[in-house]
């Protein structure tokens, strides 16, 4: 983790939007969203996120997104969501499914959290994607 400090602000405007959230704040590897909207036509209303930041967040994207397993969008698995494992993805132990995103564009602005990318847009951005698979 680069900016420990940095990441838990993030984390503080992330649980402004979604209650409260779960992370170490020793180490804020990873971040926990108990309560995470779903887009409409899901089985479900609303998902678990853990988003796995990564070595190098905030200056490269979110490395990982896990979601609840058991999620259908029109009687169907969405596109993108592997619940069975994934190789190297050991977050699908503990119960939840893979959800591959990866985010091309990231431009975090360095002297101010919410004119750049951060966890919030982050998590905007798997909620269109959800949205779209």
């Amino acid at each position: 983790m680069k900016n420990p400090r940095r990441v838990i602000a993030e984390i503080e405007l992330l649980s402004s939007h979604f209650g409260p959230v779960q992370f170490n704040s020793q180490e804020p590897s990873t971040v926990l969203i108990e309560k995470f909207d779903l887009p409409p036509k899901y089985n479900r209303r609303y998902t678990r996120v853990l988003i796995d930041l990564g070595q190098q967040y905030p200056e490269y994207p979110v490395r990982d997104f896990y979601i609840d397993r058991g999620l259908l969008k029109k009687g169907r698995k969405p596109g993108h969501y592997y619940e069975d494992g994934f190789g190297g993805k050991i977050y699908c132990e503990d119960g939840f499914a893979w959800y591959c995103l990866h985010i091309k564009k990231w431009r975090p602005n360095p002297n101010s959290i919410p004119a750049g990318d951060n966890l919030l847009t982050a998590s905007q951005t798997l909620y269109e994607a959800l949205k779209s698979n």
